[in-house]
């Protein structure tokens, strides 16, 4: 069985989330019957991560419109006997556009699912939290 379960599913409270830090909101799956609890992120924690993935990944996309043409000109020059600062300096070009090329768009992606919400657990009998939730997913 698997239960997907958004942001608006877990409305204890009147959805409400907490005016500072983080809290934990136990609720009761409505297919398993077990209870489960989820750390919920204040509004303004939530927002401010989703921004700073947001403009890092902007940022490093952006980066590409310098570093792509850079390693495009650097890699195709000729290159002198033992001249290990020009190798040097086209690793350290690919390196950069590696990075931006994968990191950018994850980065991207990571903020737009960004909700706040996290850690979903089951909750044993004596109190505790489970570490693994199988069959359930936050998205």
């Amino acid at each position: 069985m698997t239960v997907k379960w958004s942001v608006a599913h877990m409305s204890v409270n009147g959805g409400r989330r907490p005016s500072k830090g983080d809290e934990t909101v136990d609720f009761i799956c409505p297919r398993c019957r077990r209870t489960m609890s989820a750390v919920v992120e204040s509004r303004a924690k939530a927002r401010a991560k989703y921004e700073v993935y947001r403009w890092l990944g902007w940022l490093l996309l952006l980066s590409l419109l310098v570093t792509f043409p850079l390693l495009i000109h650097y890699g195709g020059q000729t290159v002198e006997e033992g001249d290990t600062a020009a190798v040097n300096t086209v690793g350290e070009l690919v390196l950069a556009v590696a990075v931006g090329i994968i990191l950018g768009p994850a980065f991207l992606m990571t903020a737009g699912q960004y909700s706040g919400v996290k850690k979903l657990r089951f909750v044993r009998p004596d109190g505790g939290r489970t570490v693994w939730v199988r069959g359930h997913r936050l998205f």
